[in-house]
């Protein structure tokens, strides 16, 4: 169990709500932290707008003084992590002590499909607004910058699921390397990561596998993945 005052924000990923962060957030009070999940609309948004958005959530927090860790899914985690990169270029973040950061199935590298979309229309209409901020080598992707924290990344590799429509799209177009449905696995990386794990797990619904979740409460405990004894699992039905 947490010490207390140990509180972790999630952020769910493009397209997805809150409640898809449920299972996670339970087995995260389970344990004794405190949840908040933070909500966002994206798909007219720039990746720009939404670091900017989050980056005024955590400046207006007042009081408490409480460590934050924080859970992003896909975009989800993008966002914190620019917004956390701000915090070391100047942003006033005096109502809280960073904690660890958990990234699952981020693209930090950007999203080969994106491109074999063309880039344009066709991709916009599939992931909307950030598609233009989350193709391989865009611009706002390349300036995201690095926290000043503890990042463990989580990729999934299950390349498809009936019950998500990209996964038609990846096998018509899709890469022939490794990847989860939407993103390859080599391109959740990125280079100010603490720890990096890959799971059998559909992008989509990566929030739900058990083993990401043990792996997540491990992570915000000790900074490791596998470094701490199997006794989150009883927390994840």
């Amino acid at each position: 169990m947490t010490s207390g005052h140990e509180r972790v924000v999630l952020l769910p990923g493009l397209g997805r709500t809150g409640r898809s962060l449920g299972r996670m957030a339970a087995a995260l009070r389970a344990v004794g932290y405190a949840t908040e999940i933070w909500r966002y609309a994206a798909r007219r948004q720039s990746l720009t707008s939404l670091v900017a958005q989050f980056s005024a959530h955590l400046g207006a927090r007042t009081g408490g003084g409480d460590k934050l860790h924080f859970v992003g899914h896909s975009l989800g985690g993008l966002i914190v992590r620019g917004a956390l990169a701000a915090a070391e270029r100047g942003a006033n973040y005096e109502a809280f002590a960073p904690g660890r950061l958990v990234m699952l199935a981020p693209p930090n590298r950007g999203v080969g499909l994106i491109g074999r979309l063309g880039g344009g229309t066709m991709a916009e209409l599939v992931f909307g607004r950030p598609v233009r901020d989350l193709g391989v080598g865009a611009a706002a992707l390349e300036n995201l910058g690095a926290p000043g924290l503890e990042v463990g990344v989580i990729a999934g590799n299950r390349r498809f699921h009936a019950l998500n429509p990209i996964s038609y799209v990846q096998a018509l177009v899709g890469s022939e390397e490794s990847h989860d449905g939407t993103v390859e696995v080599s391109r959740t990386r990125f280079d100010g990561m603490t720890d990096f794990t890959v799971v059998a797990a559909h992008h989509t619904f990566i929030c739900d596998h058990p083993q990401v979740i043990g792996k997540t409460v491990r992570f915000l405990r000790s900074g490791r993945f596998d470094d701490e004894p199997q006794d989150v699992e009883k927390y994840v039905e």
